[in-house]
């Protein structure tokens, strides 16, 4: 198991992780993104909100790409119950 920091406002935030180091770089690199993104709110809104918010958004992103990939998995059984036919 390892830490993974990333800081934010002047803080440190850390978690642990003993997935494999591909996916821990590309988790760092996807939460350096997002708090950069949210960046512009610091000063103006509470540090909570703002990784609060940037949370929020994650996920909102991940229900839309969940919502995606069903449609695309119906797609690909309608394709296949139909025998492939273009």
């Amino acid at each position: 198991m390892r830490r993974i920091r990333v800081e934010f406002a002047g803080r440190e935030f850390s978690l642990l992780s003993d997935e494999p180091d591909e996916i821990v770089e590309k988790v760092k690199e996807d939460l350096q993104r997002i708090l950069k993104d949210h960046e512009k709110y610091v000063g103006s809104f509470p540090l909570e909100e703002i990784i609060f918010l940037a949370l929020a958004n994650s996920v909102l992103e991940k229900v839309k790409l969940e919502k995606r990939v069903e449609e695309v998995i119906g797609k690909i059984r309608e394709w296949s119950d139909e025998g492939g036919n273009v």
